[in-house]
């Protein structure tokens, strides 16, 4: 994964609600709550970036070592894949 360009998916729209970033999917009315590492990999994705890129805003934002980070990370965009918040350009 570490190579891949990643973008946000245009299908969602979300706002910060008291500790979460919330997010809904226009076409669907699907719903899912960010917690504050994945709103940094999103605010991280305000332009298509690599896995390498993002690790390292969330490296300068959290106290996390590389390993740790990139575990993270790999592991979010997964998820984040999975649900169609993201996809591979």
């Amino acid at each position: 994964m570490g190579d891949r360009r990643w973008a946000r998916s245009d299908d969602w729209v979300g706002s910060e609600i008291e500790d979460s970033f919330v997010m809904v999917n226009i076409d669907s009315g699907k719903y899912v709550a960010l917690n504050p590492t994945a709103t940094a990999v999103w605010e991280a994705l305000a332009s298509p970036s690599d896995q390498a890129t993002i690790e390292r805003a969330l490296c300068d934002t959290f106290e996390v070592s590389p390993e740790d980070c990139h575990r993270s990370v790999s592991a979010l965009l997964g998820q984040m894949y999975d649900l169609q918040l993201v996809s591979q350009v």
